[in-house]
């Protein structure tokens, strides 16, 4: 049944049924159309998807559209202001520019808002190539895509095999041996954990020795603190009166959202740091990262004239989440907390190569350092229970699939190899090499 012959038949039946008119919205009958034709009429219907996605596109397209808006009223008023090429102090007033900057803005508004109509939920993909791209988009400026409650915003939620949306109470019950999550990094998301086959390898050997998988998905633009607490919270109403150990093993921003996470537990009296058994991070910042100092300082330069200070405004577009790896701040008052002792701790960190160990490349994104937690006063983070490791030849995307960092987590953890290799879960959504 086509969308068109759809509606037409929900608009019969409304005006068959009088009472059913005025309790229904345009909104209503376009997306709930099938819902009021009798079940023998009905058939699939696949556009509610496509109008959600569309909705959503059109959502983001306005409010990037108002924000650019807003820029060019900037420098607009700038150059009317014709203010000293060095001038430090002159700040641009959109609102002195003309009035059709702020009914241009107006109109994207509205539109934003109007975009709504067309979707019925979040807006989240399963499969790899799409999911990706969201991910990447909640890294990039995250924070700003939940402050205009777009679609496209990742919620933090349990994930089980294939993406598969994990009830925490699932997760949480109880088991042979305890529970283990695992964190992605940043722009990332859980399923890039189950592109590697090593990573398959593993989790069956952590299945068969009697513990519960999961892994978590989140939206990476986010204040780091902001998705600690999240993640303490949650974590204090399934595991507060738990007694199986938990194991956390987090990489990239993972790793600084463990800690994050843990902090908060051991300020706000959280029960479930008590079960807190492990917790490994792989190739995280804990110094910070240095391309978001370069990327700060660049932006930076575009304030040295009121002319250019305007386009400040695109860099700052990034998301609170980047920001926060400029200096690891992982605490709303951005200081840098101690490990939580009681908990064996492993700092894993990689080098490109053998002659970035001592720079500031590392693995192509975080350094060595920072990764280790060291720098020319010694070490930064101290626990009774820490492990330090260092591998070369590894870049920081392929942690997740080089053999070796299971085999240093394995030891770690104590857990025996003694499941089969199977092929990663996902491998069936990118297209066979020739």
């Amino acid at each position: 049944m086509c969308f068109v012959s759809c509606i037409k038949k929900a608009l019969t039946l409304c005006m068959a049924q009088p009472k059913l008119v005025y309790k229904c919205s345009l909104k209503d009958i376009i997306m709930n159309a099938p819902a009021l034709i009798p079940q023998e009429q009905q058939s699939p219907n696949p556009y509610r998807g496509a109008l959600n996605i569309a909705g959503a596109v059109l959502h983001l397209a306005m409010r990037s559209a108002q924000e650019v808006t807003h820029l060019a009223a900037e420098v607009h008023s700038t150059i009317t202001d014709m203010p000293a090429p060095l001038n430090q102090t002159h700040r641009a007033n959109p609102r002195r520019a003309p009035l059709a900057y702020r009914i241009v803005a107006s109109s994207f508004a509205l539109l934003a808002r109007f975009s709504h109509l067309l979707t019925t939920q979040q807006t989240e993909f399963n499969q790899l190539p799409t999911l990706r791209s969201q991910a990447a988009l909640n890294g990039v400026c995250g924070d700003k895509l939940e402050a205009w409650a777009s679609p496209f915003a990742l919620t933090l939620t349990l994930r089980g095999e294939r993406g598969r949306l994990m009830d925490a109470a699932e997760w949480a019950s109880p088991s042979e041996k305890g529970h283990v999550l695992f964190l992605h990094g940043l722009c990332h998301n859980d399923l890039e954990w189950q592109q590697s086959a090593h990573h398959q390898v593993f989790y069956q050997e952590l299945e068969a020795a009697g513990y519960r998988v999961a892994w978590l998905r989140y939206n990476t633009g986010r204040a780091i603190h902001v998705n600690g607490q999240a993640l303490a919270e949650l974590l204090e109403q399934y595991f507060a009166d738990h007694g199986q150990p938990l194991w956390l093993i987090g990489h990239s921003m993972g790793g600084l959202l463990i800690r994050s996470a843990s902090h908060w537990a051991e300020t706000h009296q959280h029960r479930w740091l008590n079960r807190l058994s492990h917790a490994a991070y792989l190739g995280s910042p804990h110094l910070g990262a240095p391309w978001e100092v370069v990327g700060n300082k660049l932006n930076n330069i575009l304030g040295i004239t009121p002319y250019t200070r305007p386009f400040m405004r695109l860099g700052d577009i990034r998301s609170r989440g980047i920001k926060d790896l400029r200096g690891a701040h992982i605490t709303a008052d951005q200081n840098m907390p101690p490990l939580v002792e009681g908990v064996n701790h492993l700092l894993l960190a990689t080098a490109w190569s053998a002659a970035h160990t001592d720079n500031w490349i590392g693995d192509g994104i975080v350094p060595v350092s920072s990764a280790l937690a060291q720098d020319a006063q010694g070490d930064r983070l101290h626990a009774p229970k820490l492990k330090r490791v260092l591998l070369n030849d590894i870049h920081h995307i392929a942690i997740l699939d080089d053999v070796r960092v299971y085999q240093e987590l394995r030891q770690w953890l104590g857990i025996e190899m003694n499941a089969k290799p199977q092929p990663p879960l996902l491998l069936a959504w990118h297209p066979q090499q020739p």
